[in-house]
């Protein structure tokens, strides 16, 4: 009978969904692998540059500045430690392509690339004392005759193939390559690695920019149709604008989580990244920063609305999807239903003006009631 029913509930209950074929195959298996020995790898050569870690941080004199055997000390270890996982490979551009510019410049400075520049710098100063500029006056950028600017340009691209040049001599190929094939992309990451080393306590800039790729990741995930990815993006949107609005009036936030309720209240109310989602939503309200929003059709409790956000954004718990909606899966409507929600909380938490929150709201909420209902 045990038999009977073990294959009856197999029949009835056979998988609606298939994990790919190739998810766990052999050669994905050998590339996971193979990734996992870098962590060791990494880790091994971080023991062995363990002195130059400390040079690194402790040799700040002019003699360090720009010289190549301190440079390639370091760009050792931003490898090790971008190897090991240590550090973003934003940080790893930042770190490993910084001691080379240093070297780059220094050289530029004691002329060491009189051959290829030395015949346009004169070019250049000819033109600047023919029109009369002074040492230290320059025309602003685009501006200038145009035998000024074609020498400028020219200058520019001589100096970035010897750059290029310098991050080979160095061992960044894989830099090079991208600087290369796009350098936008390239000076994009320098700079998000730039700022994680020299800005790590701006916190709120950072959750800025944190909630505006987040809110980018919702989009490209919903247009392919990864409904559930775009929901947990949107939810962690929502709660980053929520904790910039506590940055933006901190001792308010502080104070108003100390009279929280005790199984409302944050463990650690002085310190506002600590708090969770449900924490944020009861001190913004508490606060008087989630106002009832109102539209033709009704008025709404902002709370009430990011609760609802929160408890799809809670779905990527397998355990609680399992127990509140076992067999669901997340559809376009309630991606479009979190999206308005989201919308209007942007509006709020983002001091939209009345008339705006208004409009994003009504055409958010009918989006969805045009469609046909099953």
């Amino acid at each position: 009978m045990k038999e009977k029913d073990r294959k009856f509930r197999y029949a009835v209950l056979k998988p609606l969904v298939r994990r790919r074929a190739n998810v766990a195959d052999q050669e994905a298996l050998i590339s996971a692998f193979e990734r996992i020995d870098q962590l060791a790898i990494g880790g091994d050569l971080l023991r062995q540059l363990h002195e130059v870690l400390n040079d690194f941080h402790q040799d700040k004199s002019s003699k360090s500045y720009g010289n190549p055997d301190s440079a390639r000390k370091s760009v050792a270890l931003a490898h090790a430690l971008y190897l090991s996982r240590r550090i973003s490979k934003q940080e790893y551009v930042f770190f490993a392509v910084y001691p080379v510019e240093n070297v780059f410049d220094r050289r530029m400075a004691d002329g060491k690339f009189e051959n290829e520049l030395g015949p346009i710098n004169k070019a250049i100063e000819k033109i600047r004392k023919d029109y009369g500029l002074k040492s230290d006056e320059y025309w602003k950028v685009g501006d200038g005759p145009e035998k000024y600017k074609q020498l400028n340009k020219k200058w520019e691209a001589i100096s970035e193939k010897l750059f290029l040049n310098t991050l080979k001599e160095f061992g960044l190929n894989d830099l090079t390559e991208l600087n290369e094939k796009d350098p936008e992309e390239f000076n994009r990451l320098r700079e998000r690695g730039r700022r994680a080393v020299a800005h790590k306590d701006e916190m709120s800039l950072a959750i800025r920019d944190i909630v505006v790729r987040y809110e980018e990741d919702a989009r490209r995930a919903a247009e392919a149709k990864a409904y559930s990815a775009a929901i947990i993006s949107l939810g962690a949107s929502l709660e980053g604008l929520l904790l910039l609005r506590c940055f933006r009036s901190q001792h308010k936030a502080i104070r108003t989580a100390k009279k929280l309720p005790r199984s409302k209240r944050p463990r650690y109310p002085e310190y506002l990244t600590t708090f969770t989602f449900d924490n944020l939503i009861q001190v913004c309200l508490k606060a008087g920063w989630l106002p009832t929003v109102s539209t033709t059709y009704a008025h709404y409790n902002s709370a009430g609305l990011a609760n609802i956000l929160r408890e799809l954004r809670n779905y990527v718990h397998p355990a609680r999807h399992a127990k509140e909606k076992p067999w669901s899966e997340i559809c376009e409507r309630d991606y479009n239903d979190a999206y308005a929600i989201y919308i209007i909380m942007l509006s709020k938490v983002a001091g939209i003006g009345r008339r705006k929150i208004k409009s994003v709201a009504n055409q958010a909420l009918s989006v969805d009631a045009e469609k046909p209902r099953d």
